[in-house]
């Protein structure tokens, strides 16, 4: 197999850790593949390396064991091992064949031949391999419909037949959606949105862990309305759209979370929810929602039921009452809203940053030495002396 480009040696290739574990597996035995090779030729961050070889898990476990490298038997039935050295994590996967899927999950060969790998896979920008020279390979590319073409013209576009990868695993039909939202320059390929959309009745066929995960990746991209409004338009998980789901709101709160560093996946979907998380029953007919997010979501909620963030000692008593990020998250919402000026966000930011929460200055011990018996009335009393000392601005 030739090489098709070749990239200036990284500085995550050049690390120790990564040529132990390289050095171990041996020259033409391992390549880098998928999202660190992808990232690398676009220039972005890699942080998760992953490395197909042509040893078999146990042989490959026997080869880093020796040069004093742990592994961790993370997916040994499917053919991955994870090995650690000085703490960071390698993913290592034997080259495999699909003999049988359906479409939730695959049994597989092992293989030697780095196409039969690659006509595996899901999208061609995916199927490159890299070396620790940094040379390039492109499997199928062969004919110039390869990955680094697709790379290069940012297209998101399936390996081989769209129907038959998403036939072996319908879980691509979100993660098709993703990666267009991430990487892609123009619209989808007619192809690849026809079989997604052909296959959208399979999507609940999949585990609500599975379905979980994808969409919050997809919720969390800069800016998700573009994408969910493809999904939605083609039956992808539309009943997400049904619940009084605001776009322009989602779209313009996204923006003021990208100017001020505060993205933040709870209000997306409390947003996503129509501003009403009573709608959640809906929502968790597919999707796990985390019991942090339910609690996230009250208190933004909580936020939002207290007069406009317009001036501070209304922040201020959002604060006291919910949270530092409920308050910055319904602030996100406030302005996307127009409720609040966009010139009274970074004062209000600065307030919810750097105001220190004071204690209330009366406790109940206080009133029970006053003559306030244990009881209702207490607690009565309490409540009132402390809102009046919030209506006097905490003083």
């Amino acid at each position: 197999m030739k090489h098709v480009s070749i990239l200036e040696q990284q500085d995550w290739m050049k690390a120790a850790e990564t040529k132990a574990v390289m050095d171990a597996l041996g020259t033409g035995q391992a390549m880098f593949v998928g999202g660190c090779v992808r990232n690398a030729l676009l220039g972005e961050p890699v942080e998760d390396i992953d490395i197909a070889t042509k040893h078999t898990p146990e042989e490959a476990e026997k080869i880093l064991t020796a040069a004093n490298i742990k592994v961790i038997p993370s997916g040994i039935d499917h053919g991955t091992i994870t090995a650690v050295t000085n703490g960071k994590p390698f993913e290592i996967t034997t080259l495999r064949k699909d003999v049988e899927t359906d479409g939730r999950r695959a049994s597989v060969a092992f293989t030697h031949d780095w196409a039969e790998d690659a006509a595996r896979r899901d999208f061609t920008m995916n199927t490159l391999l890299m070396d620790m020279d940094g040379k390039i390979y492109d499997p199928l590319g062969r004919e110039g419909k390869g990955g680094l073409d697709d790379l290069r013209a940012c297209r998101v576009i399936f390996v081989g037949n769209p129907q038959e990868r998403i036939a072996e695993d319908h879980l691509r039909i979100l993660r098709y959606f993703r990666f267009h939202a991430l990487y892609a320059r123009n619209a989808p390929d007619e192809k690849s949105l026809a079989a997604c959309r052909d296959a959208a009745d399979k999507i609940p066929d999949l585990s609500r862990e599975r379905i979980t995960q994808e969409f919050f990746k997809i919720l969390s991209v800069e800016e998700p309305t573009k994408i969910l409004s493809i999904m939605f338009e083609n039956n992808i998980l539309n009943i997400f759209s049904k619940v009084g789901y605001d776009e322009k709101l989602l779209k313009h709160l996204c923006a003021f979370q990208n100017n001020y560093a505060l993205a933040f996946l709870s209000s997306r979907l409390l947003v996503l929810l129509g501003l009403n998380k009573d709608n959640l029953e809906k929502f968790e007919q597919y999707l796990l929602i985390p019991k942090i997010f339910k609690k996230d979501m009250a208190a933004i909620t909580g936020v939002l039921a207290l007069p406009d963030l317009k001036e501070d000692h209304a922040v201020k008593v959002a604060i006291y009452k919910f949270g530092r990020v409920p308050t910055a998250q319904a602030l996100m919402i406030e302005l996307a809203q127009d409720r609040v000026m966009n010139g009274y966000g970074p004062k209000a930011i600065e307030i919810i940053q750097k105001w220190e929460i004071p204690n209330v200055p009366t406790t109940g011990e206080n009133l029970i030495k006053k003559g306030i018996q244990p009881g209702p009335e207490l607690g009565q009393e309490l409540e009132r002396l402390e809102n009046e000392w919030i209506d006097r601005g905490f003083e």
